[in-house]
């Protein structure tokens, strides 16, 4: 049993493992994004780049809290990198399908340039204002999905479920509408919480309904698809915790943030309550589009190549079998003359 399920993975169990592993430094390093951009401490050093161990050269009775968490964020992007060239190179040399490979080639670039795009939001500040701060939030969202398919496409579960090819095409369709919905959400609150705008207010909210809606409609579609419920089942569990959730803390968010305080200074937060609200409204926010990418994942994982191998070898033992016991007869027939 054990021996079928190493043979059927797509990567060793290793890299599944590590791949979660940088999953989780990613989670660590969102939230110190998160703070970031909720403190507004983005420009807390104007000088990129900087090394890995730059808070170990300083004197600690000089930098202010914003100092320290810019900081703090620049070095989980170091360690992030280190974990996706690590899982980079050993997909490269140990994943068993081509395609698998080039995906840990597109994390390993789609880091890089998030780290780029980080450090354009400090050196170009002055010149494009938010307009890279904004870029690097949304891109932020893109990078994490495609790890968290990375940790779903190197499981086991990925290699043995698969939903036939001629079942659910309504299913299929929806959640590429829906995550492109939620996508299309995360940028309306990435011009939210960095520029404030009034559309960008209005656009949040709306899109917020649409994404309820079209996540309700969705989960209706599977429920009444024995095949892509089975395939599905346990994401849909967590896109409806994660949606009532979500549901919550952008209302309270959005009462620390507007209600009864026109002024301005309350982009800030006051309170660790305010700044809790904000940061985990974004968090969730990303789990919401990772968990809706890895069902769009699952639904169109219509091929399964170790079933086709196994079908392909079952056929080719079927067809033999016929040729020996010909073999046998004649040898009887011959050894009977």
């Amino acid at each position: 049993m054990f021996s079928t399920l190493a043979e059927t993975r797509f990567a060793p169990r290793w890299l599944h493992a590590w791949s979660v592993l940088t999953v989780g430094a990613t989670v660590a390093l969102l939230t110190l994004g998160a703070v970031v951009t909720t403190f507004r401490v983005g420009m807390a050093d104007p000088i990129w780049p900087t090394v890995p161990w730059h808070l170990a050269l300083i004197d600690w009775s000089e930098p202010n809290p914003g100092f320290l968490i810019e900081h703090s964020h620049r070095l989980a992007g170091y360690i992030v990198g280190c974990c996706i060239l690590v899982l980079a190179t050993g997909l490269w040399f140990s994943a068993r399908r081509s395609w698998l490979k080039w995906l840990g080639v597109a994390a390993l670039a789609g880091v890089l340039v998030q780290g780029l795009l980080g450090g354009f939001r400090v050196v170009l500040h002055a010149r494009f204002g938010t307009g890279f701060a904004v870029l690097h939030g949304c891109f932020a969202q893109i990078v994490f999905s495609l790890l968290v398919s990375l940790a779903v496409l190197t499981s086991t579960r990925f290699a043995v479920v698969s939903l036939p090819l001629e079942e659910a095409a309504g299913v299929r369709r929806w959640s590429l509408l829906l995550t492109a919905l939620v996508f299309v959400q995360l940028i309306w609150g990435a011009l939210v919480r960095h520029t404030n705008g009034a559309l960008a207010q209005r656009l949040h909210l709306a899109t917020a309904f649409a994404v309820v809606a079209a996540a309700v409609w969705f989960v209706h579609l599977v429920l009444t698809s024995p095949a892509a419920r089975r395939v599905l089942g346990r994401t849909l569990i967590w896109l409806g915790i994660l949606l009532a959730l979500q549901v919550l803390l952008g209302i309270e968010s959005w009462l620390d943030k507007y209600a009864g305080v026109p002024m301005p200074e309350m982009r800030i937060p006051k309170t660790v309550g305010q700044a809790s609200h904000r940061i985990a409204h974004v968090l969730v926010g990303s789990f919401i589009l990772a968990t809706t990418v890895v069902q769009t994942v699952l639904v169109h994982s219509f091929s399964c190549e170790p079933k086709a191998s196994a079908e392909s070898a079952c056929l080719r033992l079927t067809a033999k079998q016929p040729d020996v016991r010909v073999s046998n007869n004649v040898s009887q027939l011959e050894g009977t003359a």
